[in-house]
């Protein structure tokens, strides 16, 4: 299990590269329970990089690693950052190797969504898997084996039910979360 303070819903508020300034171009959701993660990234321009996945987090002191599970991008690297916090944001930071095996530095800011700090559920439905942080789920589902699509959808919760708030394009929506009560025995605990 990962620290406390790293848990629950985080929006993204910029990304910087090797030392430029953070922008933001995308709408990216990160969710975190005590082991389980899921992550959507949808661009705000229709041409833009879309990725999602979900899997299981570390911590060693200094720095969070995310181990992909199901994954649009078939991601076989080490996804690893050092943290630090800035206020009450929290700050990540590290590397990854380009295409053309170059590396690049980056700084992403997280900034905490509110009304995600409890409950947090990671869910497992056959293929599906889920992660709730309060008001906020992640579903990811990957039915690329079977013939079926990748799919992934970022819900909100409101007095109505679950509403969508972000999904990949052009791909069906990702299951709805479970009720609020977390009563639908069809997701098991993961």
């Amino acid at each position: 299990m990962i620290p406390a303070e790293f848990t629950g819903g985080w929006v993204r508020g910029g990304i910087g590269f090797d030392g430029r300034p953070l922008v933001e171009d995308a709408v990216v959701w990160w969710l975190q329970a005590p082991l389980r993660h899921a992550d959507l990234r949808v661009p705000v321009a229709p041409t833009g990089p879309v990725t999602g996945f979900a899997g299981v987090t570390t911590w060693d002191g200094s720095a969070l690693t995310w181990t992909r599970h199901v994954d649009l991008e078939h991601f076989d690297g080490v996804d690893v950052g050092t943290t630090t916090w800035d206020g009450e944001d929290l700050l990540e930071s590290g590397t990854f190797v380009d295409l053309d095996g170059s590396t690049t530095a980056y700084v992403e800011r997280w900034i905490r969504l509110p009304g995600s700090a409890e409950p947090l559920w990671a869910l497992r439905r056959g293929t599906n898997r889920l992660v709730r942080a309060g008001d906020y789920a992640i579903t990811v589902n990957d039915d690329r084996v079977g013939g079926g699509p990748f799919t992934a959808t970022a819900w909100s919760r409101s007095g109505n039910g679950w509403q969508v708030h972000h999904t990949l394009p052009g791909v069906p929506l990702a299951p709805t979360p479970p009720s609020p009560d977390g009563t639908d025995d069809s997701w098991v605990a993961e």
